[in-house]
């Protein structure tokens, strides 16, 4: 539990100053790209890209993150990274000719600086997952800072000084995923493992068996968190889009917490899934994360209400009563990713693609219903619906293996200690919601109480059995 702990302070840390630096990007790619329409087709082009590399190579670099937990010599690792390499290889080269035929059929816009997006991403997945896969967390995350940095001032440069558009951030993103991939290099050298002999026909069958369900899950989540968007823009206009759109940004405050959590657990699921009693762990952790996420989203509701008009603009306003609701399904949204760690260890991929694609089916039939009748709230309700389905089934989908507990009791005064926070958000001023967020404070505190105390023995126990130099 410690060294999960410490992993996720490590990604937090690396987390709050990537998202810092990329908000400057975007603060300065608005000022400077006034055509929203350059805007729009860079977010579009690089998710897309994000998508479609992901299919092509079918997320080789999780098979090496998972695989390479399963050998403790460093003969075997190598062999694990290695085949991943040779995987990213193939199916690139394979996307390389699709690519230029493709371009001379139908011409695409920037299609070389898309091109140097598409290699960029693949070969820094490949690395970074290396680098994690080998414990290698505080070379990852300086790394994530000097890729910031670089799509940083490489976009300031291409922009303000080659006055280029929209491949200027398409160029700049490229820059942060090679500069981050051989800043790894430059200490991890993965590459030069890159032979023949440590390629393994066989244990690239049993590593397709295991990432082809993960690019499918990976694209079907994709579909979960883009849908609600696109059905809200079909039948009650662009501009409601834009409103929901502005609510979800507030997501990112919870994203720090999940996406560092996250991260740190998938390692720590990973080496334990030969533990005899990693049932036990399981469940430690998973009480622990479901108190401290979701007392963690409860606190930001008021904290929400002060921030909002300094975050979000007058013209969204009406995005506020979105925000409950959408913290609900970020909740959700955190816990069947936590649930999704914990199949990828147990080699359940099968299971994790088919949830997500139910979860699909039910974004799209509950937004369909309700749309009519709560109008934006629906993309909300819609994405509870989703995430809620998902882990439902996917707990049910570990058994008989992994069986998770749940603590009713903590469930039931929590929800009526939501029920509370969101009436008091809603009717209340930035300076009581101030105040009841400090109860929250110490609600948190006495319900983790039990937790802090364990952890500060055993670290105390810790110290205690320390030679003294």
């Amino acid at each position: 539990m410690g060294r999960l702990l410490k992993n996720i302070s490590i990604y937090f840390v690396g987390n709050v100053i990537n998202r810092f630096m990329g908000f400057v990007v975007m603060s300065v790619a608005t000022y400077v790209l006034t055509n929203q329409s350059d805007f729009g087709y860079f977010a579009m082009s690089s998710n897309m890209i994000n998508i479609i590399m992901t299919l092509v190579c079918l997320q080789a670099w999780t098979a090496i993150i998972r695989f390479v937990f399963d050998y403790d010599k460093k003969a075997g690792k190598i062999q694990v990274i290695t085949t991943g390499y040779f995987m990213e290889l193939v199916t690139f080269i394979v996307y390389t000719i699709g690519y230029i035929i493709f371009n001379l059929i139908f011409p695409v816009r920037d299609s070389i600086e898309l091109y140097l997006l598409s290699f960029g991403y693949v070969f820094n997945q490949g690395v970074q997952f290396a680098c994690r896969g080998l414990g290698k967390n505080k070379l990852y995350v300086i790394s994530g800072i000097v890729g910031s940095a670089s799509q940083l001032i490489s976009s300031i440069i291409f922009m303000f000084v080659f006055h280029m558009t929209s491949n200027a951030l398409i160029l700049a993103m490229a820059t942060s995923y090679i500069s981050q991939a051989l800043f790894i290099e430059f200490f991890l050298k993965s590459t030069s493992y890159f032979k023949p002999k440590y390629i393994n026909l066989k244990l690239a069958t049993k590593m397709l068996k295991y990432c082809i369900p993960n690019a499918l899950n990976y694209a079907a989540s994709w579909i979960n968190e883009s849908l609600n968007v696109i059905i809200i823009g079909i039948y009650i206009g662009q501009s409601s889009a834009g409103i929901f759109s502005a609510a979800s940004k507030m997501n990112s405050l919870i994203a720090l917490v999940m996406i560092a959590f996250n991260f740190a657990f998938q390692e720590y699921s990973f080496s334990i899934n030969k533990s005899n009693v990693r049932e036990k762990m399981y469940n430690k952790v998973f009480v622990v994360f479901v108190k401290f996420m979701s007392c963690g989203i409860m606190m930001l509701i008021p904290i929400t209400s002060i921030l909002f008009s300094l975050i979000i603009g007058p013209a969204y306003e009406s995005a506020r009563e979105l925000i409950p609701l959408l913290y609900i399904g970020c909740f959700l949204n955190s816990l069947q990713a936590f649930l999704g760690s914990i199949m990828q260890a147990e080699k359940k991929v099968n299971l994790l693609f088919i949830s997500q694609l139910i979860g699909c089916i039910v974004t799209f039939v509950v937004m369909l219903l309700t749309i009519n009748f709560v109008g934006l709230h629906s993309a909300a309700i819609s994405m509870i619906a989703c995430f809620l389905v998902v882990s439902l089934i996917r707990i049910y989908g570990l058994r008989p293996n992994i069986i998770l507990k749940f603590n009713m009791t903590y469930f039931l005064h929590f929800s009526l200690m939501f029920i509370l926070t969101v009436y008091i958000y809603i009717n209340c001023n930035e300076l009581i919601n101030l105040l009841f967020c400090l109860i929250i404070g110490i609600y948190f505190l006495c319900c983790t109480i039990s937790f802090i105390k364990d952890l500060k023995s055993k670290n105390l126990k810790s110290t205690a059995t320390k030679p003294v130099k």
